[in-house]
Order: structure tokens, then sequence, then C-alpha cells
């Protein structure tokens, strides 16, 4: 039977604010109260986490029947009886200290050596990844809450430890793309599918027990398409066991108290299996190569260079084959689409987030927000049109920055690259507000268009002044100055 203690279903474990104030509470509280609850948490890729794991768990335990179903949950609290019906049937399920089936993990991995808990905080060096300046021994112990979203955000979102250690499903560093509502409650609705959706999303899954309890097997070899909903979005591909003690602390992660202390972890080495075929996870848009008329090395989508959310909006909110290339947005997105946008709610806000990483280096944090009126998608062609032009035009300030720097010394193209994003980051907010009619569209991309390409000019201008007075460095400005020119000119609606 589960421990009340360590049950996430019924245990007081989501950081949150409120108009009442920062506080822990539990799932039932946050699917059946009126109260408005946010967040809150130190770290924002935790928080993403957290946000993902309450919304597979919320998936998991209470699907929905239909569009109408969801609408209604969205609306209106659950009733008390109502969560505890749906909770009761998964009783053993979510405990991190069941003694047979603890969440996520094996109840005894083959292995003595014990890590510190805080190697499953993605960035903190528990080894040699320094990635965000935090010290050895900043997070010694944590409370259960803090456990289990460490512990789900390793299995779904993070490079693997090692060579030696399985990534998720989707391997290491994916991005993620939710729908936000104005409140907690409201959001997790918003990206439950139906079960229709989920029937066409997966038609041949066949095997759905969640990993603890019908753990995978060494050398396994498994068909992508066979994976159940609940057992991909809870996907453990490392045997791993969290140390745990009794006794009254403060989490070092949250600063909440907490009963029980998590300060390490046993993990399994060279634990092998594979994994054939993409899986459609719901919160990932994916990419592929058309060759023949034929799709292939398809994959999920990642930040895999250091540059705005936003050069890739058109991958996150559209669904299109191109000759050379297609793309398919996040599940949740179409089902967000087809069940609320427009019927329940005049925006679309999508949250996007992940991690940047090499190998098993994280490189950066990612943690985007865009917000589109309801009936944006007229525009879609416009949007299409602006993100093309937009890269073209830094394309263009790029190359010629380059040529710049190759005869007069000066090594600008990535400041310059770098200045044009940032300051352009501001204009696609302001141009996603105004697609609310055709017409709007149109003029909207044509300025932003306009922009760009003067935003180029100033940044050549600026970034290459200072060589202009060096031997040549004048005509070779003028000489590459005429080049933008007229590489700008190519760019049109």
């Amino acid at each position: 039977m589960a421990d009340v203690m360590t049950n996430l279903l019924v245990l007081n474990w989501i950081p949150v604010r409120s108009p009442g104030g920062l506080q822990q509470i539990s799932l039932q509280t946050l699917l059946t109260s009126e109260q408005q609850f946010h967040l809150a948490l130190p770290r924002d890729d935790m928080e993403l986490a957290a946000l993902q794991l309450l919304i597979s768990l919320v998936q998991v335990i209470a699907p929905a029947i239909d569009a109408r179903d969801l609408r209604q949950r969205v609306k209106t609290p659950l009733a008390g009886d109502e969560y505890q019906q749906w909770s009761d049937n998964f009783a053993d399920s979510f405990d991190l200290q069941h003694a047979e089936t603890p969440f996520m993990q094996v109840a005894n991995p083959n292995t003595a050596d014990i890590t510190p808990i805080q190697k499953l905080f993605t960035g903190l060096p528990a080894g040699n990844n320094h990635a965000f300046f935090n010290e050895s021994g900043e997070i010694e112990a944590i409370c259960g809450g803090c456990a289990a979203i460490a512990l789900f955000n390793q299995a779904s979102n993070a490079p693997g430890f090692s060579g030696k250690h399985k990534a998720g499903l989707r391997g290491g560093g994916k991005i993620n793309t939710f729908l936000a509502g104005e409140h907690l409650r409201e959001t997790l609705w918003l990206n439950v599918l139906n079960r229709a959706a989920i029937e066409k999303l997966l038609p041949d899954a066949k095997r759905n027990e969640l990993c603890w309890i019908d753990p995978i097997k060494s050398g396994e070899i498994i068909a992508a398409q066979t994976i159940g909903l609940a057992r991909g979005l809870f996907w453990q591909p490392l045997r791993l066991k969290l140390e745990s003690s009794p006794r009254l602390m403060t989490c070092d992660h949250c600063g909440y108290s907490s009963d029980i202390a998590y300060t390490g972890f046993r993990c399994e080495a060279d634990f092998k299996f594979e994994v054939n075929g993409q899986w459609p996870h719901p919160h990932s848009p994916r990419v592929w190569n058309i060759k023949n008329e034929q799709r292939e090395k398809e994959r999920y989508m990642s930040f895999n260079q250091l540059v705005p959310g936003w050069t890739q909006l058109n991958q996150f909110v559209l669904s299109t084959d191109k000759p050379r290339a297609g793309n398919a947005r996040a599940p949740v997105v179409d089902h967000f689409e087809q069940v609320f946008l427009e019927q329940t709610h005049d925006k679309m806000v999508v949250l996007i987030g992940g991690y940047a990483n090499k190998q098993a280096a994280i490189l950066e944090r990612r943690h985007e927000v865009f917000s589109m009126p309801s009936n944006w998608a007229v525009n879609q062609r416009w949007l299409v049109t602006a993100i093309d032009a937009a890269l073209a035009i830094k394309t263009v300030l790029r190359g010629r920055a380059y040529y710049f720097g190759k005869e007069t010394g000066a090594k600008i193209q990535d400041q310059a690259e770098r200045i044009f994003y940032q300051q352009t980051e501001h204009k696609v907010h302001e141009l996603l507000r105004t697609f609310s009619h055709r017409k709007e569209g149109k003029q909207a991309v044509t300025d932003f268009i306009a922009y760009c390409k003067k935003l180029a000019r100033t940044i050549f201008d600026d970034l290459s002044k200072p060589y202009q007075h060096s031997p040549g460095g004048l005509a070779q400005y003028a000489k590459d100055r005429h080049s933008l020119n007229i590489g700008l000119k190519k760019i049109e609606i």
C-alpha cells in the first residue's frame, strides 16, 4: 500500500504561489480548488519539468473521454470524490518509496555505489559539468517533491549521465512544447489529450504499463509504435534507486521543510536496450528530410544552436511538408487548436523549453513564451514569410560581416548575428500580436521586413566603423556595404 508521505497523488509536494503566498499543495488540491495557483521553483528548467510531470500525471490518471469533457474540466474544478476515485486506481503507482515498485525506480539496482543527489539536477557539477557556475555539494538533501521532479526531468529531458547510461526515449536535450492557460490547473487540462487523439496518435500501442511496474529488460529490442502513452510519458531508461532517510530537514532546492531527506541514488551502468523508430511524444515537435518523396532522418527538434526560439517558430506552430524537409508540431498543439482554440480561448500561448546541449554537456537552458490571437492561423503564410525573411536577412548580414572581417581583420560576424537576434526578438512578439486579420498580417510583415533590413544596415555600419580608418578599410566597407544592399533588396514578400 502506498505511503501518504511519499505518494505523489496525495503528498503536498507541488511548490506554488497564489494570492495567499508561497506553499506546497497536493495534486488533489490543485485539481479540485477554485483558487488559482502558479508554479514557483527557483530554476526555470525545474519549473518546466514540474509542469511536464503534472501534465503527464493528469494524462495518466484522468484521461478525458472527449473534447466536451475536456472543455468542462478547464472551466470547472473536479469534485473531490471524482479525484479520489481516479487516484485510488493508481494508489501504488506513484509512490517514491514503494517497497516493490517505487516511482521511476527499481527496488534493488545492481550497484552499491552512491552518487550525490545533486547529479540528478541537470547542469549542476556532480562530476565535470559546471555549466551554471554552481558549487559541488550545493544540493545535498532534497524533499520528495524535488526528488520526483529531478528524477522525471533526468529521465525525460536530460542527456545521459555518460556513455554508459541511456538517455530518455527522445534522447537528451529535446524541445518541449506546451500550451499555457491563465493559471496552473487550466494549463494542465489544455495539454491533456482526449481518447480520440490518443488513439490517432498511438494506434498500435500494445504495452502501456509504467516502466517501474513492467521494467525494460536488459538487451530488449522495442518497437517504438508499441509503446503506450503512460509508458512513454514516464519512460525510465535507467535502473536507479533513490537513497533517503527519515529526518526533519530543509530542502536545498525549494527551501520547504520535509520529514524525509533524499541525499543520493544508486544507478547501474551499462544497462542496454534498443528502441527502433520514433515514438510520437505529445510534447515534442519533429522534423525530417524528404528524399524521393519519402521521409528520412526523422528526429525530435533540439536547441542545437544558441539562437532564440523565434527562429524555429514556424516549426513550433505549423506543420509543413516542403520539397526537401518537413516538420510536425507537438501533438498537444494540434489538439489545442482542434479542441480549445476559438471555442474557449481567444489566443494561443505557447511555452517552449528544453536544453541546448553537446552530448552530456548542457550549454544553455531555454524557456520562451509566444502569444498569438485565436485567428492567427489565417496569417500562417505571412508568419512563414516573416520568419524566413528575417533569417535570410541575418544570413546576408553575417556573410558581408565575415567578408569585411576577412579583408580587414575585424572578426565581427558573430557579434553582428548576436545583435541582430537581440534586437529583432521583441519585434517578432509584436508581429504575432498583430496577426488578427489577413490584411493586417500582410502590412505587419512588410513593416517587419523593412525593420530587419534597416537593422542589418545599422549593425554593419556600427561594427565596421572602427576598422574603416585602417589601410583599405574604407574601400572595403564601401564594397561590402554595396553587396549588403544588393543582398537585402533580393529579400521581398
